[in-house]
């Protein structure tokens, strides 16, 4: 499965767009440490927003709380689908409450950060083309 971190809803979408055209599925992944900025809640928006623009996109979305374990906490209270965990004293205890909550756990790199890319859905697309599904 292809991954791509994303850092606001137009790469998100455009994400979405490319799994929906080529028909694979694709994980979004927040940039490291999203829930300092923009939140678990702005995450939770973002994936929300993204399903409506593109209804037919086969697409898991993570939240990757980077160093702060509590951001990964309150993800999974709120209802994060799937998260991504970096190596903590709270680590065990994490990956115990997400099994509770059916919170699955992302532990792949990305494969591509959307950041670095003029087009993303282009750059999505054409990852997708050379990655099995």
């Amino acid at each position: 499965m292809f991954s791509a971190v994303v850092h606001d809803l137009s790469q998100s979408v455009a994400a979405a767009r490319a799994a929906a055209t080529s028909g694979k599925m694709i994980t979004v992944r927040s940039a490291p440490g999203v829930g300092r900025g923009l939140g678990v809640a702005g995450w939770l928006a973002l994936v929300k927003l993204t399903r409506q623009k593109v209804p037919s996109a086969n697409v898991v979305f993570t939240f990757d709380p980077g160093d702060w374990p509590g951001d990964a906490y309150a993800a999974i209270a709120e209802g994060a689908e799937q998260i991504a965990l970096a190596q903590s004293s709270a680590s065990n205890r994490l990956l115990e409450l997400a099994k509770q909550e059916g919170v699955k756990i992302d532990d792949r790199d990305a494969d591509i950060d959307l950041a670095f890319h003029h087009d993303p859905e282009e750059a999505c697309n054409r990852l997708l083309l050379t990655t099995k599904s």
